[in-house]
């Protein structure tokens, strides 16, 4: 039998003009024996792609030897592969690859700038995560404008609610609002109700008097029924309530120690404090001091409690050590103790300085903070007994105390001690610290000067013979 003529099957995609299917032109390299015309009876290849070596070979089969044909005599037809062309869209053209990538690349470059620019709005409405609960009116209608906008530059409604944290359902919500009822509160206060209150407040027995009265007169005389608060809310709206005056700041008279300092008064303070032994007897201390020099005069005891005569003792002893030039503008400065109230120490105090006792404010244990500080120092100087055997120890630590304290330097006097203040030597020292701190600077200067310039040589002697 003659051998069939060798032909290149053409598909009907390869016979489109303009295109050339370079998938076919691999698959003849790759597979040359699958150009070779198919005949009848002639074994095919498979799904996968493989041919039998045997299928170059022509063989005539009688009718009947065929191992494809159906029982019935009759002979099936091969299977042929369904191929899926893909065609250009409006037309029959196929469009070109890299066309296709470019546009898919645009794409998405152009949802990527959308979405930034929606989560820039979104951070410039200082709106944070998912938007959930209620919001404003105005702030709807943004969000509304920013989502179709980026639905114009490229986005879908899904994905432009999903980037701004919206959900798609509310924003049609939004977008299309539903016309808002206005509603009445059947309980709502009546016109007449209204006006009732108003003219209740100028009846003569109501002028003047709180809003209580005004609730109460509605219900006696029948004109009105309604709660205290609504007779406030109502009168409000006229402007008819008054302020009340207890959220004012109330004003006192009282003049502060500094104040009292400043305009060149010297204070007497003086207060109490308790001091115990091992045993449990407790000993009361009364110190004295005069401020602004902060020099302390006399420390005074008791035993049991502090009584106003006590204090006037004290005070009389502490006195006869104070220097007569600072008798002209002294007055008596303490808390607000029993004792410092008594009738009889405000006397006798007054009789001996001639000004009644200045107090601090109650509760207030700032304004005699000096006091205060010194009774810290007392108890708890660097030289004081950790314990007291005896009643003799806790006297004899008072009666050593003001020595150490006025000798020591304070820091409210720049590290200068009570006793030079009280005496008047407080500028002189400090002057003289500060021309001693001018001239060791001179005198660093003068040193460091000389170690910059470089030693000279010493000069040649010439003898002369």
């Amino acid at each position: 039998m003659q051998k069939a003529p060798r032909r290149i099957i053409m598909t009907q995609k390869e016979t489109i003009i303009g295109t050339y299917n370079k998938r076919k032109e691999r698959t003849l390299k790759a597979n040359p024996g699958a150009v070779i015309q198919h005949l009848s009876g002639m074994h095919r290849a498979g799904r996968t792609g493989k041919i039998d070596s045997g299928t170059a070979r022509v063989k005539t089969l009688g009718h009947g030897c065929d191992p494809q044909e159906s029982p019935c005599g009759r002979h099936r037809s091969p299977r042929k592969r369904q191929t899926r062309q893909k065609k250009a869209r409006g037309g029959c053209r196929a469009v070109p690859a890299g066309i296709e990538r470019t546009g898919r690349s645009q794409g998405r470059t152009g949802g990527s700038w959308a979405r930034t620019v929606l989560a820039k709005k979104k951070s410039e409405l200082n709106l944070e995560g998912p938007l959930k609960g209620h919001f404003k009116k105005e702030v709807k209608e943004q969000v509304v404008n920013i989502i179709k906008e980026a639905v114009n530059s490229g986005l879908t409604q899904n994905q432009a609610c999903l980037t701004f944290g919206l959900s798609s359902r509310k924003f049609r919500r939004w977008d299309n609002p539903k016309p808002v009822k206005q509603r009445t509160a059947w309980n709502k206060t009546l016109e007449h109700e209204c006006e009732a209150i108003e003219n209740a407040v100028y009846e003569p027995e109501l002028i003047g008097k709180p809003l209580s009265h005004v609730f109460v007169y509605g219900h006696d005389t029948g004109k009105f029924y309604t709660s205290l608060t609504t007779v406030f809310r109502v009168l409000k709206s006229k402007n008819l309530v008054k302020p009340p005056e207890f959220y004012r700041t109330r004003k006192t008279n009282y003049v502060s120690a500094h104040a009292l300092m400043k305009d060149g008064y010297s204070l007497l303070c003086y207060d109490a404090t308790q001091f115990k032994n091992e045993f449990g007897v407790v000993v009361w201390a009364i110190p004295v001091l005069i401020l602004p020099a902060r020099y302390l005069l006399h420390v005074g005891y008791c035993i049991g409690g502090v009584t106003s005569a006590d204090l006037t003792k004290t005070v009389q002893e502490a006195l006869a050590l104070l220097p007569e030039r600072l008798f002209n503008n002294l007055i008596a400065h303490s808390d607000r103790g029993s004792a410092m109230k008594a009738v009889a120490t405000q006397k006798i105090i007054k009789e001996l300085l001639g000004a009644p006792v200045h107090y601090g404010r109650p509760h207030t244990p700032d304004d005699e903070a000096w006091i205060e500080s010194l009774i810290n120092s007392l108890k708890h100087h660097r030289d004081a007994p950790k314990s007291f055997e005896q009643v003799d120890d806790i006297i004899q630590w008072l009666n050593r105390f003001p020595e150490i304290h006025n000798n020591d330097p304070h820091s409210a006097h720049k590290y200068v001690t009570p006793l030079q203040v009280l005496s008047g030597q407080k500028e002189i020292i400090l002057n003289q610290r500060k021309n001693n701190l001018t001239v060791a600077r001179l005198l660093r200067y003068t040193a460091w000067k000389a170690a910059q310039k470089p030693a000279l040589p010493a000069p040649k002697v010439e003898v002369v013979s």
